[in-house]
C-alpha cells in the first residue's frame, strides 16, 4: 500500500497489516456482531417475558433464566471486546505524571499482572466448564450449563492473547 507523505512531497510505503493481525480484525468484528445479537435477543426475550406476565397473564417459566445466561455471555465476549479496545479501567490519570522510561515500566508490570488474571480465568474457567459438565439449567433441562460458562474461559482465552499482543506492543525495538 503506498500512502503519501504530505511533510515531505515524496510517497512512502506503509506496511500491509499481517495475517494474525487481519485475522484478529475478521475476530473482532465476528464478536461485534455477536454481542449485539445477544443484546437484541435479551430485549427480545425479556419484553416476551414481561409481556406474557403481565398481559397475557401467564408467566413463561423459562424467560428470566435464558435472559441471564445471554447476561453472563454478554458480559465475557463484551468485556473481550473492551480488552480489544483498551477499554478497561485503568489508572491514566495517576500514570500520565510518571516520566516515558517508568510509564513503560507500569505498564508492562499491568500487563503482566491482567494476563496472569486471565490465565487464571481461562483455567478456573476450564475446571467450571467440566464441573458442570452434566449440570443443566433449571428451567430449560436442554441446556447444560457446561455450555453456558463456556463463556468464561473463551473470554479469558482471548483476552490472554489480546494482552499478549499488547505486552507484544510494549517491548522495545530493536533498529
Amino acid at each position: 500500500m503506498i500512502a503519501e507523505d504530505r511533510g515531505r512531497g515524496g510517497a512512502t510505503i506503509s506496511p500491509r497489516p499481517s495475517g494474525i493481525a487481519q485475522a484478529a480484525a475478521v475476530l473482532v468484528s465476528v464478536l461485534e456482531v455477536y454481542c449485539v445479537i445477544q443484546m437484541v435477543a435479551m430485549a427480545a426475550i425479556v419484553l416476551t417475558g414481561v409481556w406474557y406476565r403481565y398481559v397475557v397473564q401467564r408467566a413463561l417459566p423459562w424467560y428470566d433464566e435464558f435472559a441471564e445466561f445471554l447476561l453472563v455471555w454478554l458480559t465475557f465476549y463484551g468485556s473481550v471486546l473492551a480488552a480489544q479496545r483498551d477499554a478497561h479501567i485503568g489508572f491514566e490519570t495517576l500514570t500520565d505524571l510518571l516520566p516515558a522510561r517508568a510509564r513503560r515500566v507500569v505498564a508492562v508490570a499491568a500487563d503482566v499482572v491482567i494476563l496472569i488474571v486471565q490465565a487464571a480465568l481461562f483455567y478456573y474457567g476450564m475446571s467450571l466448564v467440566r464441573a458442570a459438565a452434566f449440570d443443566t439449567a433449571v428451567s430449560i433441562r436442554a441446556v447444560r450449563l457446561s455450555w453456558i460458562y463456556s463463556a468464561i474461559p473463551a473470554s479469558g482465552a482471548l483476552m490472554f492473547l489480546i494482552g499478549l499482543a499488547r505486552l507484544a506492543g510494549l517491548a522495545p525495538r530493536r533498529t
